[in-house]
């Protein structure tokens, strides 16, 4: 079982004008081009109730402001992330860009061509590919965790609406939800237990409205470092490491399926 993330390059056919939250758009045509390989596929993964096997960013790009909207420029290029925590998900999304790769496809009014898939880490910073295995044994018992939240990132928690802050449980527990119910590698239940110990040492925070069709959603934005404690013992730091890894293909919170979410750990210098 591996593990996938990749960016999605588009090419801009005319110009156009689209809202400045794309999430839900970005969802809709990922879901038309899997359409495209497995319409099954397809149908199963947007009415399923159950966590979603795939992570979606906002369109990135350049941009020009037209009040409250966002201008599409005509021939340039966009680009949409994608990760994939399920192996035959990823493989219906590489067939279908293939096929599509001389149609159109659209987001929300904006029409564009796939230039290119990128897979590589070596290509960009924000793709790479890795089992499971690899993921959990080669992870690293550092004890201080920097992650950046890429794209506005909340957790549903105790009734309220949005929590607005990166509580180390609330962070970490999400991966390990995540992770046990995807991985074949499983992790002892019991670390659930140490996450609300490990604290938050930094932090560098704004929050941001989206605005979805009906609803809008407000998440943070930004940098935290957390800091395991100094008698948790070793394995425990390794598993927690893991998660914390895995954060770059599974993101965090809610809505990761519609360009919430969005993750990456920065290593410590």
């Amino acid at each position: 079982m591996a593990l996938y993330a990749a960016l999605l390059k588009l090419k801009a056919d005319g110009e156009a004008t689209i809202s400045p939250t794309q999430g839900h758009h970005a969802y809709g045509l990922f879901l038309a081009l899997i359409r495209q390989s497995s319409p099954r596929t397809a149908d199963e993964l947007h009415g399923s109730d159950s966590m979603k096997p795939f992570t979606i960013s906002p369109l990135h790009g350049k941009f020009q402001r037209a009040g409250k909207s966002l201008k599409v420029i005509d021939a340039s290029e966009y680009s949409i992330r994608l990760t994939f925590l399920k192996e035959d998900v990823f493989a219906y999304f590489m067939d279908a860009a293939l096929k599509a790769a001389s149609q159109p496809l659209r987001l929300e009014s904006a029409i564009f061509h796939i230039d290119h898939v990128v897979l590589h880490h070596e290509d960009s910073p924000l793709c790479h590919h890795q089992s499971y295995e690899e993921l959990f044994t080669e992870s690293a018992s550092a004890r201080n965790i920097r992650l950046q939240f890429l794209s506005p990132t909340a957790f549903r928690s105790g009734g309220k609406r949005n929590v607005l802050f990166p509580e180390a449980p609330l962070v970490f527990g999400s991966y390990l939800t995540r992770w046990q119910y995807y991985s074949p590698v499983k992790i002892n239940e019991a670390v659930v237990n140490f996450l609300q110990d490990i604290i938050v040492a930094r932090y560098k925070l704004n929050t941001h409205i989206l605005h979805f069709n009906a609803y809008q959603e407000t998440g943070f934005e930004g940098e935290c470092t957390f800091e395991l404690p100094a008698d948790l013992d070793k394995d425990t730091v390794k598993t927690i490491n893991a998660l914390a890894d895995f954060a770059f293909y599974c993101g965090t919170g809610a809505k990761t399926t519609m360009g919430m979410g969005q993750t990456r750990r920065i290593n410590n210098q």
